[in-house]
């Protein structure tokens, strides 16, 4: 592992020397349309081509048309990322907002009113097509315009391999986040991921990292995997948090016959899943006559820091023929042990996720005399984003800046950037 984390700190230390700043600001080089335009148009995608987006709700409009489920002609609200090696950094989570632009919810689907355009593939938000490998989001939230309870609003949906997504909020109600390659390894690091109905869903293997589940509504499914590469969906030190009081939740069920995989170790939870409902299930559901490979837990325990009694986690699901099939819901510790970020992501000298995550080290001797802002290096960044009053005004990659308009009140902080663009947080102090 050392050897694996030094070849990749190498890598990293080569993007240093040749990183650049932004390649394209929104709003000001263009929309978030134009910027995956010219993204994923570039000739050469062996660089790293990095988007920011600067603090503000935008509304995406559609490009061209797309039949809906009705038979009706609406414009299509989906936005593709076509090419590889590609970053998409916001400058604030809770301040950046992406939503898509979608058709009133006029349709019935069979199922009650609904988006004419829901579905998988249909009205998402954010495509990352098989190509686009290596890409990198961070600080950003990208939301389903469709709203709750009109269908299948996927926010992000990945067909990619090797994505990364530091700290960012994908916001819908059913299949919000969709992973969509049996090869595929995609990492979470931190951030929320909201919704009520099958909200993580999809092939490959997934590690989710930290991050929060924002559960809503009742009687929801969250972890609803496929297909895995070897691991599945692996959830390490997550927090599943009620949105409100009522919320009532399976922490699963299987999509596939034989082949789900969903492991949850070391969960924090507002509130215990559903435990006995009328047919018996006990923390997990069934789905379509399927069965998982396995479904399993280990240390889950309440905010409150009690332990939650796993011992009458399903063991039994049975298929639409009748027969059975049996599951091992709990983890011991040494099984525990083996679902490690290194084993189920398999890092290599060019794809360490937790060290192309990693912060660039802060800044240090902020000093604002004479109209120029100045600091002390940080030894690992590639560039630094200069802020005033807490909003990004600038880019460099000197260890000084010029800016311009300086009121007595006005505070300057600096955010060195990793070799991915992600931003750190800032260290600053007040104009003299």
């Amino acid at each position: 592992m050392k050897k694996i984390l030094t070849l990749a700190l190498a890598v990293m230390a080569l993007c240093h020397a040749t990183a650049q700043t932004y390649d394209f600001v929104v709003p000001h080089d263009g929309s978030f349309r134009e910027a995956l335009d010219a993204a994923n148009t570039r000739t050469d995608t062996t660089q790293r081509y990095r988007i920011f987006v600067m603090q503000g709700e935008y509304v995406i409009p559609t490009r061209g048309t797309t039949t809906g489920g009705d038979g009706k002609e609406y414009g299509d609200p989906r936005c593709y990322l076509k090419a590889p090696n590609t970053s998409i950094i916001g400058e604030n989570r809770e301040k950046t907002v992406l939503m898509n632009t979608v058709p009133a919810p006029t349709w019935d689907n069979g199922f009650g009113r609904a988006n004419p355009l829901e579905g998988i593939g249909r009205g998402d938000v954010l495509i990352i097509e098989k190509e686009a490998h290596n890409t990198y989001i961070q600080d950003i939230t990208m939301r389903s315009g469709m709203g709750d309870k009109t269908g299948r609003n996927i926010v992000l949906h990945d067909r990619s391999d090797l994505t990364i997504c530091k700290n960012i909020c994908i916001w819908g109600y059913q299949d919000t986040y969709v992973s969509n390659n049996q090869e595929g390894r995609f990492y979470f690091e931190g951030g929320v991921i909201r919704g009520r109905t099958d909200y993580i869903c999809g092939k490959g293997d997934v590690v989710y990292n930290g991050v929060t589940f924002q559960q809503c509504d009742r009687g929801g499914y969250l972890a609803v995997p496929s297909v895995p590469r070897k691991y599945g969906y692996v959830m390490l030190n997550c927090y599943i948090k009620s949105e409100t009081p009522d919320v009532t939740y399976y922490m699963g069920r299987p999509w596939g016959k034989g082949t789900p995989r969903a492991v949850w170790i070391n969960t924090k939870v507002d509130a215990s899943p559903i435990t006995k409902d009328k047919r018996g299930y006990n923390g997990w559901a069934d789905m379509s006559g399927g069965w998982p490979a396995l479904f399993t837990e280990y240390n889950t325990m309440l905010t409150s820091g009690e332990r939650l009694d796993l011992t009458g986690r399903r063991t039994i699901f049975t298929d639409r023929e009748g027969i059975h099939h049996s599951n091992a819901p709990q983890l011991t510790e040494k099984e525990a042990s083996v679902y490690t970020i290194e084993n189920v992501m398999q890092p290599s000298e060019a794809w360490n996720p937790v060290a192309l995550a990693k912060d660039a080290a802060a800044v240090s001797n902020v000093q604002y005399a004479k109209g120029i802002l100045t600091w002390t290096a940080s030894p690992d960044a590639s560039f630094y984003a200069v802020c005033k009053n807490g909003k990004v005004i600038g880019f460099t990659q000197q260890t000084s800046y010029k800016p311009k308009g300086v009121k007595k009140s006005d505070r300057f902080t600096v955010r060195p950037a990793n070799a991915m663009g992600g931003l750190a947080n800032a260290i600053g102090g007040l104009s003299k």
